[in-house]
């Protein structure tokens, strides 16, 4: 009999239950919020050039020659643009190089600036420039490349690895299209003796 009367009444269980219910939706409501927030993106980066006009997140950018086949892919997860110099940013790029006879280079670097019309770019920071197909990279601290041409150099010293062969040099020269590198000023090599 005691504990029958310590059930809440009709009434007192539909006040529970309201109030349960708005509890439940202010909980809900919250969650819509905070998603909304944690989902936008940072802020835009801002550079000496002034401020972006845009940046992307999670870019995948191709690029096609005038016959309409791919000659470039870059992915990043960050690019932003500029219109004061028409220049654009990228983190942590990954670059594919297609040449017109076939050949497929990579270039990675920490940053990649791409200079107005994309013709040209820059990778700054540990660029590292490879040739899958014959198994070398080279490694420099700032590649440039010219799309047009494609052209790649670098002016700052450059270190040529393929299998166990290591070759420096002051500048490096590579034509994608013609599959051709040259390093020069002041090369040197270690060639390790073939084993039998």
């Amino acid at each position: 009999m005691a504990f029958r009367d310590r059930l809440p009444t009709g009434r007192a269980r539909a006040r529970l239950g309201i109030l349960v219910l708005i509890l439940a939706l202010g909980g809900v409501l919250t969650l819509i919020d905070q998603r909304n927030t944690l989902m936008t993106p940072g802020p835009a980066p801002d550079s000496d050039a002034g401020v972006p006009d845009y940046y992307l997140e999670g870019v995948s950018y191709t690029r096609f020659d005038d016959q309409g086949h791919m000659s470039q892919t870059m992915e990043s997860p960050r690019i932003s643009h500029t219109p004061e110099d028409d220049v654009t940013r990228a983190t942590t790029p990954h670059f594919t190089l297609l040449g017109s006879d076939g050949n497929r280079w990579t270039a990675d670097g920490e940053r990649a600036t791409l200079g107005p019309d994309a013709n040209t770019f820059e990778l700054s920071g540990n660029a590292v420039l490879r040739q899958p197909a014959d198994g070398w990279q080279l490694e420099t601290d700032v590649l440039h490349y010219d799309v047009p041409s494609q052209h790649a150099w670098s002016d700052s010293d450059a270190i040529f690895t393929q299998n166990e062969q290591r070759t420096r040099g002051d500048r490096f020269d590579g034509w994608v299209n013609e599959d051709r590198m040259t390093l020069e000023g002041n090369v040197q090599g270690f060639h390790p003796p073939i084993r039998q």
